[in-house]
């Protein structure tokens, strides 16, 4: 299966999921149910977002980005985050309104099947990777909220709803845990953080290997997949010839980003 048919059934997945969501906060009575339900509508734009910003990361250098798209990606966390936010509130709101009411069994059949459309776009987020991980952790979120609202829902409708209301104070809790832990996590991944020391000793090591020695090193993540590099360096040869430098810093340039995915900018002491 290839990538785009992939993100086409995720997307769908993700729609399906949320109908089944709603259709047990909306019309079988469920507080917690209701909760899923917003995060489900959260879920669709998102994931709809994460896509299409997907796409535009993948696009190559232009004249306005010299270094490619990559960081475009990152938009679709953005507007998650922005979108999760938005429910987070809006449900504070909601809950805030407390009065008695009624939970019905479908409530939890509903979420049982919305469990399930959500499971399957996980497995498939996580195979394409790259930003749509970030989509993922949250889809995950939904099993979380579904198991409890299954059990919340179900218990609710058979004895009392104040515990199908609990479990919407429960959900609501984890909707802030994933956004504080989600913003860290963006925060890392534009802050020009260095990426382990174990690659930059293997990029080190790849150096030397091609007969260099490094004076200076500086290595930055740019994206999942592509490090941003200044390095500063002489050969160990001191009589090679300006022509055979300049083929050699060439070849080092091409490696380092074939092998270890390293867009370097080398510079000769």
């Amino acid at each position: 299966m290839n990538s785009w048919r992939s993100l086409i059934i995720i997307v769908a997945l993700s729609i399906l999921g949320g109908l089944f969501k709603v259709l047990g906060g909306t019309i079988y009575g469920s507080r917690a149910s209701l909760v899923d339900a917003l995060t489900s509508i959260a879920n669709v734009l998102a994931a709809v977002v994460s896509v299409y910003f997907y796409s535009k990361s993948t696009l190559p250098p232009d004249k306005d980005h010299h270094y490619g798209h990559y960081k475009l990606g990152y938009a679709g966390i953005i507007v998650t985050l922005i979108t999760y936010g938005f429910v987070a509130g809006l449900v504070v709101s909601e809950l805030a309104k407390f009065k008695p009411y009624r939970v019905e069994i479908m409530a939890p059949i509903m979420a049982c099947l919305g469990a399930l459309s959500y499971s399957m776009a996980i497995f498939l987020s996580r195979r394409i990777g790259s930003f749509l991980l970030t989509y993922s952790v949250f889809t995950f979120s939904e099993l979380i909220e579904a198991g409890v609202v299954i059990a919340s829902s179900a218990i609710g409708a058979l004895y009392n709803y104040i515990v199908d209301y609990t479990g919407a104070l429960i959900l609501t809790t984890y909707i802030f845990v994933e956004l504080l832990k989600t913003t860290k996590s963006l925060m890392i991944g534009i802050s020009d953080v260095a990426p382990p020391a174990s690659y930059v000793d293997l990029v080190k090591e790849f150096i030397e290997s091609k007969g260099f020695i490094i004076n200076e090193i500086k290595v930055r993540k740019f994206s999942d997949k592509l490090y941003h590099g200044d390095i500063s360096v002489k050969p160990r040869d001191i009589y090679t010839t300006y022509n055979d430098l300049r083929k050699r810093v060439k070849e080092l340039k091409e490696e380092l980003m074939e092998e270890l995915q390293l867009d370097a900018s080398i510079e000769i002491a």
